[in-house]
């Protein structure tokens, strides 16, 4: 597991969103759970007081949306779902790395989006001892367009492997510049790169990342195809590798409604390109996802996901909850 530098690990573990003791912090927000010391992780107050906290956080969510997008009945659904959401992941305790990035920026827009991802049956982390593998994690994606062709992308991301406290992971750094805008056509083209300073945030010698590809878009009427294949590699004085990896993320969509989507996405891993291995030995994910869009006439654009994947091979987990909810401003 990746160990955060000691002063910011004891922030998040002292924070009561973050509070170790219950095993899902964003249900500790929306339950109240989060006094630290002998108080740590118990509630506050009955069965009938947690439903009233519960209330009183959608109506929180609420009131700060209302103030950024507007009043309409798709901010209360969205302020639900996102505790929804929160409920989901908490089922137990996953890589939260299941991006499906768009092609299109627009100058001045500003775009915040969770994803979250929760794994049963991951195999054993090899590399990393004798810990159990990641059973959760949470990324905040925030993205802002510079112009109407070139976008930056800042992402935290917070783990927890199965039995230990959640802690900082990692952070990511983004970029991506538009070739060919699709803007509601057929056809859209943008490359993006991206840097992972692990060792600015890690102490155990995880090197830091590079990967850059393509992301694709092909839109035949109701239908959105997305590819984003991407090379990787180490960077850095702990660099483990000299060729390049391979990752990719896929996804089709099919639109039904005006405000409803179903998707089939997939998702996977080759560490060396030069050194594949066998099929069984590489990451492969794919499954069914569902997604729900603002009303045309809302001020502000979100889209909540929820879906399923399943693991093809036996290093990969046997199943994932991903979770996904954007606002754009």
């Amino acid at each position: 597991m990746r160990r955060g530098n000691a002063r910011l690990r004891d922030i998040l573990q002292r924070s009561p969103v973050f509070d170790a003791t219950y095993p899902c912090p964003a249900l500790q927000f929306v339950l109240g759970f989060g006094d630290i010391g002998e108080n740590a992780g118990k509630p506050r107050g009955d069965v009938l007081g947690g439903w009233r906290l519960l209330t009183t956080r959608v109506a929180l969510l609420t009131r700060v949306a209302k103030r950024s997008v507007g009043d309409g009945p798709s901010i209360l659904g969205a302020a639900w779902g996102a505790v929804a959401a929160s409920l989901l992941l908490c089922a137990s305790a996953a890589y939260a790395e299941f991006e499906i990035p768009e092609v299109d920026a627009e100058k001045g827009a500003f775009e915040a989006e969770y994803r979250g991802a929760h794994h049963w049956g991951l195999p054993p982390r090899e590399d990393r001892d004798d810990r159990d593998p990641l059973r959760q994690s949470h990324e905040l994606e925030l993205q802002y367009s510079l112009t109407d062709w070139w976008m930056l992308r800042l992402t935290p991301n917070v783990e927890q492997p199965g039995g230990e406290s959640i802690e900082f992971a990692s952070l990511g750094v983004e970029t991506q510049f538009v070739l060919v805008p699709r803007h509601g056509g057929f056809f859209g083209l943008a490359l993006m790169a991206g840097y992972g300073p692990n060792s600015l945030f890690v102490d155990d010698g995880t090197p830091d990342e590079f990967e850059f590809g393509p992301v694709v878009e092909v839109a035949p009427g109701p239908w959105l195809l997305t590819l984003n294949p991407r090379f990787t590699t180490d960077v850095g004085e702990f660099a483990e590798r000299d060729g390049l990896g391979f990752e990719y993320a896929a996804q089709l969509r099919y639109q039904f409604a005006e405000r409803w989507g179903a998707a089939v996405l997939g998702f996977g891993e080759l560490e060396e390109l030069a050194d594949t291995g066998p099929f069984e030995s590489q990451t492969h994910v794919l499954g069914p996802s569902l997604y729900v869009f603002s009303a045309p006439e809302a001020e502000r654009e979100w889209t909540l996901g929820a879906g399923v994947l399943f693991g093809l091979t036996n290093a990969s987990a046997k199943s994932a909850l991903r979770i996904t909810f954007a606002m754009e401003y």
